[in-house]
């Protein structure tokens, strides 16, 4: 099941993350995938500034990875968000790091970073949301909001040795990107959302395909911009759609 992952009153979040390659449930289907502790997306994790993250992560994939945490203020070094860190097959490393007392509210994203296998690893499933609260979300109108997290990702499926699997990529996909046939949200195809009777819904949309790009838009309801990329914006902006790049 969906698992969030919060900090305690004591400002530390302590978890454990395993990566494999195994069967899990895709859009109503059995599929061989990269996930995180067995699930697309991966645990949503949620701080605040001043926190302690500490990510006991594990590698039960066939090959090396790594753990980047996308639009993070953190250090590019060390056991934080180090990119040249190498996680063999069986592994086990802690990252910990602290979030900056001034850093920004937003919705971030983690993901692997080891370079060689970054494609295969990310089109084939791995990924997760990392929330950073702060003072957006004290905004009465948005504290008041109903909230929901779009984890948008799509996926090329074909029968492998290992049954219904991840496409395998090509010399071109790595070179230009794969755009997969099925699209899902929160590792579902078209899955309902409801919008609160005379209320506000708050979509917080992360785009963790590697190479499709998402136009979004709201029948018969108004949709306004207050952030984007971890900035919250002075005031609301009333769009007829926004457009999601990949991560």
């Amino acid at each position: 099941s969906d698992k969030t992952y919060s900090s305690t009153d004591k400002g530390l979040l302590n978890i454990a993350l395993e990566a494999r390659y195994e069967p899990i449930s895709i859009a109503g289907q059995q599929a061989t995938l990269y996930s995180y502790n067995g699930q697309i997306p991966g645990p949503k994790i949620e701080t605040k500034p001043g926190d302690t993250v500490r990510v006991r992560f594990t590698n039960y994939l066939p090959n090396p990875t790594n753990i980047h945490y996308h639009g993070l203020h953190i250090p590019p070094t060390g056991n934080a968000d180090n990119v040249f860190l190498d996680i063999p097959n069986g592994e086990t490393f802690t990252y910990e790091f602290t979030i900056p007392e001034d850093h920004p509210s937003g919705l971030f994203y983690y993901h692997p970073h080891r370079h060689g296998f970054v494609a295969e690893q990310v089109f084939g499933g791995l990924g997760g949301m990392f929330v950073v609260r702060g003072e957006l979300d004290q905004i009465p109108e948005v504290k008041a909001a109903k909230e929901e997290f779009l984890f948008l990702k799509d996926f090329s499926l074909e029968a492998g040795s290992n049954g219904v699997q991840a496409r395998p990529s090509r010399h071109m996909d790595r070179m230009w990107g794969r755009v997969g046939q099925l699209v899902t949200v929160n590792g579902q195809s078209n899955p309902s959302i409801s919008i609160p009777r005379g209320g506000l819904l708050r979509l917080r949309m992360l785009n963790a395909s590697s190479a499709r790009f998402y136009r979004l838009s709201l029948e018969e309801h108004p949709m306004h911009l207050i952030a984007t990329d971890g900035i919250s914006l002075s005031e609301p902006v009333e769009v007829s759609e926004v457009l999601l790049s990949p991560g």
